[in-house]
């Protein structure tokens, strides 16, 4: 091959992107994410939702650990 000849597997400039090319059909798993993206306001809506509960439950628990520790600590304790 010369410094002239176009490699063996080059396109020619005009015809670049104009090739066709056969996409193969969805798998199982493309199909699955594009029917949870299509369906993003209401999974959305309800992962805040639980979020939200989550939150509240681990506050819940935060001051239920924050009273313990209140109720058992010695009253000579000044720290």
């Amino acid at each position: 091959m010369s410094a002239h000849e176009p490699h063996p597997e080059s396109v020619p400039f005009e015809e670049v992107g104009t090739e066709s090319h056969t996409v193969p059909p969805p798998s199982t798993v493309e199909l699955l994410v594009t029917e949870l993206l299509a369906a993003v306001p209401e999974v959305r809506d309800s992962l805040l939702s639980a979020a939200d509960s989550l939150l509240d439950a681990a506050r819940a628990v935060i001051d239920a650990a924050e009273r313990v520790v209140f109720q058992h600590r010695d009253p000579d304790d000044v720290t």
